[in-house]
């Protein structure tokens, strides 16, 4: 296997808390201040260095000042679960109690972020290598025989290489000690849940993605170039969207038309349904129509059950382990009344989690069949007659343009009844008694009700003009008086 370098490991997702478990291990496994290890007998072999559960606990309580002891265990096995020590024996229990089975530390050759790079042709001659030893304490578990299948399939160009190394480390683990050979046995099997783990369990390194969320992958020109198509009548930075903004413009048409249930929905709203089945699923009236054409297509089971786990994941806490129960016996119980497709292994794993059930014990399976409502009823729904219907009968608002003061109501700027031509004829008089000076500035006050701070600041430069100056300076501080709340009233 290809070993990891410090640089590569510095890049790596979760780089950051691999190094704090890999400190508080490193600090276990100080020869004074660690924890206490020691050759510890198992059946008829001695195990070096090894520790029992409860050493494990007593020095984190002890060390790192934890009070509870309940809080300890769950750090021991979050650490064992992680890959940092395993079990001796072949049972691979990741679970540390308070007891006297026997952990041994894991070398750090085997920490996943040392080999973080293992593929598929290392994994293929541990399998094998597995094969070729005993089957009754060795043998392959059904999910590692798919695994090993799979494997032939993919590697067939090198598989004489891949059994060829199998069968070399086995001749070589063949002429170790007994007990070299379980704990090799053991951290091999580790190493191995840790990065290969079977269907029921769920992977350490799951949220990682290392395929998708670790590689960076731009988006295509055509690909962004196809999306601002297609949301360009949805963003209002791009164009109007229909209705109108209530908050911009004085129609009010989008507090109906916008509400989750509506009779009959926009245009734009019934499109975005084709977007994709998430797109309708999280419209209420989408599903409202989508649930329509179920019941007229006799396929009512899946939506009916996605709903009833959405139901489960808002309820209160008192009433989970009842409503989960109910979907159970009403669509995953043999000859249900409602029966999903899942296969055995989610049926399977909900079934232990129903005696202590949380919010998501149907996560797994509302995956698998919105996976099957993309495929087979949500196509059905968007080429068929009924939403055409609607795309059809959709209503289709006309977007109102906004004013320069769309936050005021229309009449703001006017406090009495006077008409707009009576502003225009004191306008003119302002302009008929320029030689007049200080006549003309007061009746350019009175067509300015409402800026009284703006026109008390015109009468004062226009007094001051007049002490000053001539009679030619007071014409051109009328006028300008004047222009200026012309201004104010467009």
């Amino acid at each position: 296997m290809e070993i990891t370098t410090n640089t590569q490991r510095k890049g790596l997702p979760r780089s950051l808390q691999f190094q704090r478990m890999e400190r508080i291990v490193k600090a276990m496994q100080h020869p004074t201040a660690g924890v206490p290890v020691r050759s510890q007998k198992l059946f008829l072999t001695t195990v070096p260095n090894a520790f029992t559960g409860n050493d494990v606990t007593e020095w984190i309580m002890q060390k790192l000042g934890v009070k509870d002891s309940i809080e300890a265990l769950h750090l021991a096995s979050l650490l064992c679960y992680y890959g940092y020590f395993f079990h001796v024996t072949t049972n691979g229990a990741v679970q540390i109690k308070e007891d006297n089975e026997l952990f041994r530390f894991q070398a750090p050759y085997f920490w996943v972020s040392t080999n973080w790079t293992t593929g598929n042709t290392e994994y293929a001659i541990y399998l094998i290598k597995r094969t070729l030893r005993n089957r009754q304490r060795h043998g392959l578990e059904e999910h590692e025989m798919r695994a090993l299948d799979d494997l032939k399939k993919k590697l067939l160009h090198q598989w004489d290489f891949v059994t060829m190394q199998a069968e070399a480390q086995f001749r070589v683990l063949k002429d170790r000690k007994k007990t070299d050979k379980t704990i090799i046995d053991s951290q091999e099997r580790a190493f191995w849940r840790v990065m290969r783990p079977s269907p029921d369990e769920t992977s350490v390194l799951e949220m990682d993605i290392r395929n998708d969320l670790y590689t960076f992958r731009p988006i295509r020109r055509d690909e962004a170039l196809k999306r601002r198509v297609i949301l360009s009548d949805y963003d209002p930075f791009l164009g109007h969207c229909p209705p109108s903004n209530p908050w911009l413009t004085s129609d009010t048409d989008r507090w109906d038309l916008m509400q989750p249930l509506v009779e009959n929905p926009t245009q734009l709203r019934v499109r975005r349904w084709s977007f994709n089945c998430k797109e309708l699923l999280s419209d209420p009236t989408g599903v409202r129509e989508f649930m329509k054409f179920c019941k007229a297509d006799f396929s009512t089971e899946s939506l009916n059950f996605y709903l009833h786990v959405q139901e489960i994941r808002n309820c209160p806490l008192s009433t989970i382990k009842e409503k989960a129960e109910l979907v159970y016996r009403e669509h995953l119980a043999p000859n249900a009344p409602q029966e999903v497709n899942i296969n055995d292994t989610i049926r399977t794993k909900i079934i232990k989690l129903l005696t202590n059930p949380n919010r998501e014990i149907f996560l797994e399976a509302e995956k698998h069949i919105v996976e099957l409502m993309k495929k087979n009823s949500y196509p059905r729904f968007i080429q068929s007659e009924q939403y055409r219907n609607l795309l059809q009968n959709a209503s289709n608002p006309v977007p109102k343009k906004t004013g320069i003061f769309h936050f005021v109501k229309d009449n703001y700027f006017r406090t009495s009844s006077s008409s707009s031509e009576d502003e225009y004829d004191s306008d003119d008089s302002a302009h008929k008694g320029e030689t007049a000076g200080t006549p003309a500035a007061n009746t350019g006050n009175k067509t300015q009700p409402l800026t009284a701070p703006l026109a008390t600041t015109g009468n004062a430069a226009i007094a001051g003009s007049v002490q000053s100056g001539g009679g030619d300076g007071n014409k051109a501080n009328v006028r300008n008086y004047s222009m200026v709340g012309q201004q104010w009233r467009l």
